[in-house]
């Protein structure tokens, strides 16, 4: 399984791009190990299968690597990292052309026609507000909430790890879900739409 420590130190981006351009694996990999955590929750957070967020991330890191010769001009990596996941998680859901035109009709049309600026603070901002929400949901909640969608547990499974009915962990996940929802409702309006289609 792809995995990457979580990894809060302070990094020279700038130095290690530079490095990575002109063939440093280990410059390149300690990008991979500082991004690896947020960019797997983010990707993780709407796509909801380990499989295809590793996937995601590896095609990401792996396609940088093939033109690192342009990393030294990007301005900022993070933001670099987001739009190409972005863009996986998309070309993943044309899979599915239903759910593409649902997501086209609940986004605005300002955002469908925006530039990849617009559209990359929109889904750090998604992002940043969903787990907001999740970190401030009842411990109960967010315990049951986590174990399902970053688990993968069944509720079955979680009743007889919490010790718990199965009804109860069925009322605290759809209670958890409803509080996002109307967490995004409030501070993000436009992706209340894309928690419904993609998170359940």
């Amino acid at each position: 399984m792809l995995s990457g420590p979580a990894n809060s130190e302070h990094i020279n981006e700038s130095s290690l791009l530079k490095k990575a351009s002109a063939g440093d694996r280990i410059a390149f990999s300690t990008l991979y190990t500082y991004y690896f955590p947020r960019l797997y929750r983010f990707v993780f957070f709407i796509n909801q299968s380990r499989e295809d967020t590793e996937e995601i991330i590896q095609d990401v890191f792996l396609k940088i690597w093939d033109k690192k010769e342009s990393l030294p001009r990007i301005r900022s990596f993070e933001d670099y990292l987001f739009r190409m996941a972005k863009n996986k998680l998309f070309d993943l859901a044309k899979k599915n052309k239903a759910k593409v035109q649902m997501i086209h009709r609940l986004m605005p049309l300002q955002m469908q026609a925006g530039s990849d600026a617009t559209d990359e603070v929109t889904f750090k901002e998604y992002h940043r507000v969903a787990m907001e929400a999740i970190t401030h949901l009842p411990e109960r909640k967010r315990t049951v909430f986590l174990m399902s969608v970053e688990e993968d547990m069944s509720l079955d499974e979680i009743a007889s790890e919490l010790k718990i009915s199965r009804s109860a962990v069925k009322k605290h996940l759809y209670a958890a879900v409803r509080t996002i929802k109307e967490h995004l409702r409030l501070h993000a309006e436009w992706t209340v739409g894309m928690i419904i289609l993609l998170l359940f």
